[in-house]
């Protein structure tokens, strides 16, 4: 039997020939990007140091950099998107979902991104993101409202992998998760650090008739 290895990411570096010759065409924002490409199928950009040279990213650095993503043809073959850390916010998200370049992708993590409820419900209606099968939201000021989008959204319907760490959807957004029909492939649900406090909430998740598939729940 054939042993099958890890992927390392960090050794997957595009190597200049993937898109052809066009960097030098490119501008400095776009050479990040392009260098960001992994094996021509990752996207993986986890902070704006590169971008910013400076602290924290603003939501002017977000949507630009949404932006720059959209519109660059270079991301049309990639099924992985790991985009965390850089203040996307709703307006980036938005500029995301109107790709004309973006595929649609099977692993999508926007973690620490700020994008809120208002984000969660664009990301829940976009028809793009309908294959995705592992999804990472942690870190983003979710509440009750972003938990029932997820519950209700008719794209999500194939995630398997929910990662919703450090959020706030309470016990109402976990009765929403547990109730939920679009997300019954889940095998994998993590909520903690959620303000999930009632046994109610946590017992609907766990004797979920909806979750059957669940194999692994973190509520704490």
């Amino acid at each position: 039997m054939k042993k099958i290895q890890n992927i390392n990411w960090e050794a997957l570096v595009n190597d200049g020939e993937n898109y052809g010759d066009t960097k030098g065409t490119l501008s400095p924002e776009e050479k990040i990007i392009f260098e960001a490409i992994k094996d021509n199928t990752v996207l993986k950009i986890q902070d704006s140091f590169l971008f910013t040279q400076r602290g924290p990213a603003t939501a002017e650095h977000g949507e630009k950099l949404a932006a720059l993503i959209a519109n660059f043809e270079a991301i049309k073959k990639i099924k992985t998107l790991i985009l965390t850390h850089n203040y996307i916010g709703p307006g980036g998200a938005r500029i995301l979902t109107e790709s004309a370049f973006l595929p649609k992708v099977t692993y999508l993590h926007l973690g620490s991104n700020h994008l809120g409820d208002e984000g969660v419900k664009i990301i829940a209606q976009a028809e793009m993101f309908s294959e995705v099968k592992t999804l990472n939201l942690e870190c983003n000021g979710i509440t009750a409202e972003g938990a029932k989008a997820l519950a209700q959204s008719p794209v999500f319907t194939k995630v398997t992998s929910l990662n919703m760490v450090d959020n706030r959807v309470g016990d109402e957004g976990a009765l929403a998760i547990a109730d939920s029909d679009a997300l019954a492939n889940l095998t994998y649900l993590h909520l903690g650090g959620n303000r999930i406090k009632s046994d109610e909430a946590k017992k609907a998740l766990k004797e979920s008739q909806k979750l059957t598939q669940l194999e692994t729940l973190k509520v704490f």
